[in-house]
């Protein structure tokens, strides 16, 4: 009777440890959902707050003389270096080349701020390129790069910020 109470615990805490094991694994897996939520949200309050803020310098690029006409709008601030880039009506490019956007400083060289290429219709969008904080923008600009862009304009801007 003892033995067959004795096996019956014994039973009891494997099973008892395999539930812990997976109420452990559960909320590991919990944590890092949780933990990816929390950047993501984090992320879009810095979209939200560049977008919204007072300080934020918005620039709308175009091109002349051509229907309907490129149009791109850098929303940038300073402060936390965030830049938010859209642009519509763009034209298609040869595989072998991207557009490029350029933060031109108001003193210095122009700063790389990110590749894109528009999809079918000619939109696309930059979000939070990876860009020095503090650097005061006189305007934006786009140029025409290889594929895998360039460390500075190799071509005469396509469009300019107004």
């Amino acid at each position: 009777m003892e033995w067959a109470a004795a096996a019956a615990a014994v039973v009891m805490i494997v099973l008892l440890l395999h539930q812990n094991t997976d109420l452990q694994r559960r909320v590991a897996a919990l944590d890092a959902h949780s933990t990816e939520q929390h950047k993501q949200l984090l992320e879009a309050k810095d979209l939200i707050a560049t977008l919204t803020s007072s300080d934020a310098v918005h620039f709308t690029l175009v091109a002349a003389k051509t229907p309907p006409q490129p149009q791109g709008k850098a929303v940038y601030l300073r402060s936390t270096g965030t830049l938010v880039f859209l642009a519509s009506n763009m034209p298609e490019l040869p595989p072998q080349k991207t557009y490029e956007l350029w933060l031109i400083p108001t003193s210095g060289a122009p700063i790389p701020a990110g590749l894109f290429r528009p999809d079918p219709h000619g939109s696309a969008a930059l979000i939070n390129p990876p860009l020095p904080t503090g650097v005061e923008a006189k305007t934006f600009a786009i140029t025409i790069e290889p594929a895998a862009g360039s460390a500075a304009p190799t071509s005469t801007p396509i469009m300019v910020g107004s």
